[in-house]
């Protein structure tokens, strides 16, 4: 990449003094089946205005702030998830961890994941057992008529669904469900 003028995230001057440079290993998608890393020598310039001095790092597309991997190899990762794949396997296939690949999956679905600000007039309650929060069991609210769950509350309680419904719950008409526990 070429030299270039930038602006200064703390005072806004332009310049264009390079202060020094850094190797960072990022890591990149696969090519001809082979694990592949690049070495970006990332510029470093320097604020040559007297009352600020700050240091920071150029604008690149190769690579996004405090990240080890290549904007593509997220992206590959991103598709492969779209297609149905599990965490385990993207992460063998990509040579990552599954813990990696879930930030990855969090990071995509929660763009898509809508607020529930006001509850339909059908809704159905059920338990659930999962492990969220140190609670062993979990409430789901689903909209049954169009068969897709709303909202996942924390644990099973009484006093938590309650205070959901409060907030969420003036058009409710009908709720088909099963027992909540106190």
């Amino acid at each position: 990449m070429g030299r270039v003028p930038h602006r200064c995230p703390k005072c806004g001057q332009t310049t264009g003094c390079v202060h020094d440079y850094r190797v960072q290993k990022i890591k990149h998608t696969q090519i001809f089946s082979r694990r592949t890393a690049i070495f970006y020598r990332k510029r470093r310039y320097v604020c040559k205005n007297k009352d600020c001095g700050k240091r920071f790092y150029e604008e690149n597309s190769i690579v996004e702030r405090y990240q080890r991997q290549s904007v593509e190899f997220n992206q590959s990762i991103g598709i492969e998830l779209i297609h149905g794949k599990n965490f385990k396997d993207v992460a063998s296939r990509f040579g990552t961890s599954p813990t990696t690949v879930m930030r990855h999956f969090d990071k995509i679905s929660s763009s898509m994941l809508k607020e529930t600000n006001q509850l339909p007039e059908v809704i159905a309650i059920d338990e659930y057992k999962g492990d969220a929060g140190g609670e062993k069991y979990q409430t789901v609210i689903a909209d049954p008529i169009h068969r897709k769950p709303l909202e996942i509350l924390i644990d099973r309680k009484k006093d938590t669904l309650v205070a959901y419904l409060k907030e969420h719950g003036a058009n409710i008409k009908l709720v088909y469900g099963t027992y909540i526990t106190t």
